[in-house]
């Protein structure tokens, strides 16, 4: 299995100094086991914090590796609009990422211009160094075996293209090899806003009517009985074809009605986190963050969509401001944490107390007790 395991940004956006996101539990906890994998990663979380805390922005800068290292999956043409922080003192955004593949460990560190140019990057794996490079500084490469010309091309290509990327294309490497395991996470990267299906980035994923998707895909059984498990509303649907398109109505009192017509705007976005949870387990998603998710959603609700969505195989995280969810039966402690701006940590980190199973944690939080 292949996790992130820390990441760590400076000059990015607001970040003037370095943010640091662990992924390692900061307690000892025996409940909501299924939050933390078996690698003993953190697996699930959610993100906290004050409007302008940057919640929006960790999440959009631990996305910032798919746009040299995944091609052919959704990106923001606009990413590099306002990328640096304004004074910072070099320009350049530090990036590094901390992966655990099959108990060792992968750092993969990098910076960029403002405009969104290489300007160094570094590999190392089970505390070998494979390659480092910058403008400062001569190539670095060990374990590849390349030609002169391959390595003066490289040496001087540092705004063109990632090494990393390079290698993956010109180099046969083995099945479960270390970068073909890290392709195929950034790869299986994803990042949307409300779980709105039109504002996403990463893995590549049909831009279709979610109505069309579940008549098309004979799921209108299991949406339905989504619906009720999540929010006890009953409907009976149907599909019918209008044109040549496939439509999702409802049955209300004997009439016809097209589905959407009569869904409130939290079922809505219900109908979009099932289209989301079913490309999820079709492309094969290695790290989801989704920002502001229960724009939309009552908090009992939100809770439900919670527990559906942390119950799958990959890295989940949200970043929210419904308190509501800051309790012991969805998540263990150290899987929620507080962003100000300066830091993120998890809640442990944030007090001196024994985070037990009995404590009230949004009464704790509520009450000023994590701070800084």
């Amino acid at each position: 299995m292949f996790m992130l395991k820390e990441f760590r940004v400076q000059g990015y956006r607001g970040f003037k100094d370095e943010i640091v996101w662990s992924f390692v539990p900061a307690g000892d906890y025996s409940f909501t086991p299924y939050a933390v994998s078996e690698t003993g990663l953190i697996k699930s979380g959610i993100v906290f914090g004050k409007n302008g805390s940057g919640k929006s922005n960790l999440g959009y800068a631990l996305f910032d590796i798919i746009n040299h290292l995944a091609d052919g999956v959704e990106k923001d043409e606009d990413y590099y609009d306002n990328f640096a922080y304004a004074n910072h003192a070099d320009g350049l955004v530090k990036f590094s990422y901390l992966f655990l593949f099959e108990g060792q460990e992968l750092e993969y560190k990098y910076s960029k211009t403002r405009g969104g140019l290489l300007s160094s990057e570094e590999l190392t794996y089970a505390g070998q160094l494979i390659f480092k490079r910058s403008d400062q500084a001569p190539l670095y490469l060990a374990e590849f075996n390349l030609s002169e010309k391959a390595r003066t091309d490289l040496d001087q290509g540092v705004n063109s293209f990632s090494i990393v990327s390079y290698l993956l294309s010109s180099q046969p490497l083995p099945k479960g090899h270390y970068l073909l395991s890290l392709e195929k996470f950034v790869r299986g990267m994803l990042w949307c806003e409300n779980l709105d299906i039109r504002s996403y980035m990463g893995t590549k994923t049909p831009r279709e009517k979610v109505s069309s998707f579940i008549v098309e895909n004979g799921l209108i059984g299991e949406f339905q009985r989504y619906i009720k498990t999540v929010s006890d509303q009953d409907y009976t649907l149907e599909s019918a074809t209008i044109g040549n398109e496939q439509h999702l109505f409802c049955l209300m009192d004997g009439e016809v009605i097209p589905f959407l017509m009569i869904a409130s705007t939290g079922t809505r976005a219900l109908m979009h986190f099932f289209y989301w949870m079913k490309q999820i387990e079709r492309q094969e998603v290695s790290f989801i963050y989704i920002d502001e998710f229960d724009a939309f959603y009552h908090f009992a609700l939100s809770k439900a969509v919670c527990r559906e969505l942390f119950s799958l195989k990959v890295q989940a995280f949200l970043s929210s401001h419904n308190t509501a969810l800051m309790t012991n039966d969805l998540l263990r402690p150290d899987c929620y944490f507080v962003i100000d701006g300066k830091s993120v940590k998890s809640l442990p980190q944030l007090t001196a107390k024994d985070l037990k199973w009995g404590h009230n944690l949004e009464g704790l939080y509520r009450g000023g007790a994590f701070s800084a």
